[in-house]
């Protein structure tokens, strides 16, 4: 017989030391996440939300760990001349998550990402990838097509957000890094589509057709014609119950124009114009020719597929592979008329890679591979150099996972020919880069 185990006291939570602390801070250069850097007067190194660098802030403390603090700048006291009135003032201290740059003007939030890119690619891709960049023009980040107007403030972007009810049935969102939902007065990021279907009003009729806990997606495909889902079905900006399969998007890239089909909560980019621009850049960059052998990696619902797919012809082969089962049915809708190119459904690792080379019938020309956040990681990017691509366009949502996929890439044979970024998120720390990489003759 086992012996018995002793009953363990449970360990109490620790109370975050710290925490709710004020602190007089001067903000120094803007960090990965949406926060500058700043040290107390032990030293300690805190980051703080909602400041600017160069600005003398007092801080609230919002969290510790071991040698380092968070803290929520609650006052200002010199204040940046890039400083305006926020876009969103719910995304403001203590307020929800998403909008943490909404204080500082839009071209200074591009040179804000811009020096958190190139700091990323310095410390994690290492000193030769950021001279890399450095000496075919550099890491500045543009704007989105359209926003390019110093004045604008760049609300009415977003074409798709996340809600939820909360328990006074009124749609929230949470707060940044707490389950707490703050409900919304308005929400001046969305497109006008969205704005105009009186979600938030206080006497709002929405309310009839969901209930607390809910999670809300509401999208506008091109910017108009908004959906509402609900757990409890599709309604339509006139509250009726609706059955969509698949909402259209369309795009113009490369002097052609191209139309896709997406389910309503598949994925696909959240600006107005950011699908566009990513699709031209790789139009752009990448030049794909007629009869060449394509692969990408983390396909979608085929944004690049059918521009690659177009661009390589009935001559080219096309081999997509994606992990997502319902995108990987979108694309092969998208590219139906392309029978040289081919979507397959899988996880996409080491293996993989290079059996969808195998599937494309010889090495790739050009790869393609948009990951997720977190970065494609090593071993997919060694597989990559061992396909023996010739071209390679990494596309990067998070300035580090980036950095990293981009130092493995060079180590496994290639060469950084050029480099793009661009706001896609504004009000957000979030930016969006294509790297074009070229396999170095040995």
């Amino acid at each position: 017989m086992s012996p018995r185990p002793r009953p363990r006291r449970a360990p109490r939570p620790r109370a975050d030391r710290g925490a709710g602390d004020i602190l007089d801070l001067v903000l120094a250069e803007p960090a990965h996440g949406g926060a500058c850097v700043a040290r107390d007067r032990d030293g300690r190194v805190v980051f703080v939300r909602h400041g600017l660098p160069g600005e003398r802030v007092r801080a609230r403390v919002t969290s510790t760990r071991k040698a380092l603090a968070w803290a929520d700048a609650v006052e200002v006291l010199d204040p940046s001349p890039d400083r305006v009135d926020p876009a969103w003032p719910q995304a403001g201290p203590g307020g929800v998550g998403g909008g943490e740059l909404s204080h500082v003007a839009p071209p200074a939030q591009r040179r804000w990402k811009a020096d958190v890119l190139r700091g990323q690619l310095r410390r994690i891709g290492g000193p030769d990838l950021a001279a890399r960049v450095d000496e075919i023009g550099g890491a500045d980040v543009l704007p989105a097509p359209g926003d390019e107007s110093a004045d604008d403030p760049l609300t009415g972007r977003r074409t798709r957000i996340e809600l939820v009810i909360g328990a006074d049935g009124r749609p929230g969102m949470r707060t940044h890094r707490g389950h707490d939902v703050v409900a919304l007065d308005d929400m001046p990021l969305a497109v006008e589509s969205i704005r105009a279907l009186g979600l938030f009003d206080a006497d709002s009729p929405w309310r009839r057709v969901w209930k607390v806990g809910d999670r809300i997606r509401v999208v506008a495909a091109n910017g108009a014609d908004p959906l509402v889902l609900t757990p409890q079905g599709a309604r339509d900006a006139r509250m009726r119950l609706v059955d969509v399969d698949r909402l259209t998007w369309r795009i113009r890239a490369g002097g052609r124009d191209y139309s896709y089909g997406v389910r309503p909560r598949g994925f696909w980019q959240t600006h107005v114009r950011g699908a566009e621009a990513l699709a031209s850049a790789l139009v752009d960059l990448a030049v794909p020719r007629t009869g060449e052998a394509v692969a990408e990696l983390y396909s979608g619902a085929g944004l690049f597929s059918a521009v690659l797919a177009d661009a390589i012809g009935p001559s080219g082969s096309l081999a997509c592979l994606e992990g997502d089962e319902a995108a990987v049915a979108d694309a092969a809708e998208n590219l139906s008329g392309a029978a040289w190119a081919q979507a397959f459904v899988g996880a996409v690792d080491a293996s993989a890679v290079g059996e969808l080379v195998v599937e494309l019938g010889r090495s790739p020309d050009l790869l393609v591979l948009d990951p997720p956040r977190a970065g494609a990681g090593r071993g997919v990017c060694e597989a990559i150099g061992a396909t023996g691509a010739g071209r390679v366009v990494l596309v990067s949502c998070d300035p580090a996972a980036g950095a990293r996929d981009l130092r493995a890439l060079v180590d496994s044979g290639y060469r950084v020919d050029a480099l793009r970024a661009w706001d896609l998120f504004p009000h957000t720390h979030h930016v969006e880069t294509m790297v074009l990489l070229q396999r170095e003759v040995l």
